[in-house]
């Protein structure tokens, strides 16, 4: 190995390095300023002018941010988690609107790849294409139709509005079947042969040697309806049926004390599933051949 090519690693090293950095910085000034008292984060993130400001002629005020609290305290998590009762509220709104979700499109998923899969019908393969189709469309396009659907089931003020797309999505299809498409074809037929019906292999043949891809669908689909926030706006129209990342846009505004502590206890469920689950979610996108 050259010196040159030494040079080159070590500078993408520490690019890589700063990158990282440069996205770990908002979570740590997160998790360290949760420990700061209201009156410490009012005092260092403010942004309206005083009548000293204005008389020194300054237009406009930067905020200072700040890494470590004068004084660590659990003042915020004791406002959030005792004295909001509504935040736990909220908090379990997300968690009626998540697990269905997961839940429900893992097993869809699962039926819907299996069927693409191993069974061999007529238009297999374009209606595949149109289920591609569907699943790189953003999600601005398809929220009118869902929305007119919603309202012809008399459902649009509701949860199921969110959770009945959330479990028929494409992607988790797509997905799945990518990862049974690399299963090998000598299983089923031997299974076929000694007698075992349809859901015998799905069950017994396919389901365990497909763990690591259900487990990746079932974080991704969590991360995405955990942080859900259009779906939201515009089918959930009471503040107290509302899940909590739509809460969050606006504590800012009323409660910017409480800000920081609310988003760690928010964060903690995807960031617990994301560290228990990696490998998981590495090897199930892996055998998916997903890049």
């Amino acid at each position: 190995m050259t010196i040159k090519h030494k040079l080159k690693q070590f500078i993408v090293l520490l690019a890589l390095i700063a990158l990282c950095l440069l996205m770990l910085f908002p979570l740590v000034v997160t998790l360290t300023n949760s420990f700061m008292s209201e009156t410490e984060i009012a005092l260092t993130y403010t942004t309206k002018l005083s009548a000293f400001d204005i008389l020194e002629r300054i237009q406009e005020k930067f905020i200072n941010i700040k890494l470590i609290p004068n004084q660590i305290t659990l003042e915020q998590y004791s406002e959030v988690l005792i004295n909001q009762p509504s935040f736990l509220i909220l908090l379990f709104n997300s968690m009626k609107i998540t697990l269905p979700v997961v839940i429900g499109n893992v097993i869809v998923s699962l039926l819907a790849a299996y069927g693409f899969t191993i069974w061999k019908w007529k238009y297999k393969e374009i209606v595949f294409y149109i289920y591609i189709v569907v699943m790189l469309m953003p999600l601005q396009a398809v929220l009118v139709p869902n929305y007119i659907i919603a309202d012809l089931l008399h459902i649009k003020d509701s949860y199921l509005a969110i959770i009945l797309p959330g479990i028929f999505s494409p992607f988790g299809t797509f997905l799945l079947r990518q990862g049974m498409k690399n299963l090998p074809a000598a299983y089923f037929e031997a299974a076929k042969i000694d007698g075992a019906n349809e859901m015998y292999i799905f069950w017994h043949i396919v389901v365990p040697q497909m763990k690591s891809s259900i487990a990746a669908l079932a974080m991704l689909t969590f991360i995405e309806y955990w942080n859900l926030v259009e779906q939201a706006v515009i089918f959930i129209k009471d503040y107290y049926r509302e899940p909590l990342s739509v809460f969050l846009s606006r504590l800012v505004e009323t409660k910017m004390g409480l800000i920081f502590a609310a988003s760690c206890v928010y964060m903690f469920l995807p960031f617990w599933f994301l560290i228990m689950g990696q490998k998981d979610l590495e090897k199930g996108i892996e055998i998916s051949g997903i890049k």
